[in-house]
């Protein structure tokens, strides 16, 4: 089997592409529309979530603090709107802005004061969901939601060219800014790790840490600006929770799509457009639990049809340890096979000495 996959692994490679992208495309235009387009939105959190975990990780960092990033991003586009009354779009900003500071913070912690990996991102994760409570019921007196008609939501945009042919106007157009921006970053973020030297910085900082300082390679300087992003990615992706979706903030309402996010990073071998189409499939299950909750004629308990995203991150991340697994397995193996010869050629060149 393993030297199946190792054989064959360039075509096996391309024929799930072709298959991934057929199935995406009579997905697209064989579901429901009000499906496709729950699918889109519901994706939106996963994209930005996935791309802020994928920044970190490739300048060799395990972000697992994006759940609270995406929640403190939610909690200060509100809180923004509410005491300004101004365009949403300067929630959307704040909460990126925010999320931006607090990467920062995350990051001086880890790589100055040296503090646990783990332990950090699992007390910045409760202090965020424990201080948005406090200060929602102290500085606002909401217990559970804070809501007030101040507080607007993002508006829909409807795209030029998109709107006016039939089929795709009515599942890509439509959206408000938050789901265009994620759609955009996915791009940005691809250009800037394989198109751009200091994205290649990233990437040497992530794969050897040792060996990019050994060129010259500022690796805090690296890891502090992916850091940095990778928060302000994840406020963004809160924003679109509290603005773009309910215009309220409800406590814990990120419900661990933050770690979602993470398994969808990982799913997608760390790249921005497999992470996309990832997004699509997680936000496509979150879509048809809410889905199939609305029809009459199923009778499946209603908790069960919650639990489908989180069994679709569960399979996912199976699947992540079936591969990192098989890959380990393939490297011991092609370890041993080139071992084995040169162990061979050197009594091949011992015998022929003698």
């Amino acid at each position: 089997m393993i030297d199946f996959l190792t054989n064959n692994a360039r075509k096996i490679r391309l024929t799930l592409i072709i298959a991934g992208i057929l199935i995406g495309l009579l997905l697209f235009i064989g579901l429901p529309v009000i499906l496709v387009q729950s699918s889109i939105r519901l994706a939106t959190p996963y994209i930005l979530g996935a791309l802020a975990a994928m920044v970190a990780s490739r300048a060799g960092v395990l972000n697992l603090a994006i759940d609270g990033k995406m929640l403190l991003g939610a909690f200060i586009a509100v809180v923004v709107l509410y005491k300004t009354g101004y365009n949403p779009i300067v929630g959307v900003v704040a909460a990126s802005i925010s999320g931006g500071m607090l990467g920062l913070v995350f990051a001086v912690l880890y790589l100055r004061i040296k503090i646990n990996l783990i332990i950090l991102a699992i007390a910045l994760n409760l202090f965020v969901a424990n201080a948005t409570v406090f200060f929602m019921r102290v500085s606002f007196g909401a217990f559970g939601t804070l809501a007030d008609p101040s507080i607007s939501g993002l508006p829909t945009i409807q795209l030029p060219i998109i709107s006016s042919i039939p089929i795709l106007n009515e599942r890509l157009s439509g959206y408000n800014i938050v789901v265009y921006i994620g759609w955009v970053m996915i791009a940005v973020v691809w250009l800037i790790l394989f198109r751009t030297r200091f994205g290649r910085h990233i990437r040497a900082v992530g794969e050897n840490r040792e060996a990019a300082e050994s060129v010259g390679i500022n690796v805090t300087l690296v890891q502090v600006f992916a850091l940095t992003l990778s928060g302000a990615l994840a406020g963004i992706a809160g924003s679109f929770l509290s603005i773009g979706v309910l215009s309220q903030f409800v406590e814990n309402m990120t419900a661990g799509r933050g770690w979602t996010a993470i398994t969808v990073s990982l799913f997608a071998f760390q790249q921005p457009i497999a992470a996309f189409f990832t997004s699509l499939f997680f936000g496509l299950s979150e879509a048809i639990s809410l889905y199939l909750q609305g029809q009459p004629g199923i009778n499946i308990p209603p908790d069960l049809l919650l639990a489908a995203p989180q069994v679709a991150a569960l399979i996912a991340l199976v699947l992540v340890a079936v591969r990192i697994r098989a890959a380990e397995l393939l490297k011991r193996r092609n370890f041993a096979t080139h071992f084995g010869q040169e162990l061979a050629n050197l009594k091949r060149a011992v015998l022929e000495r003698n």
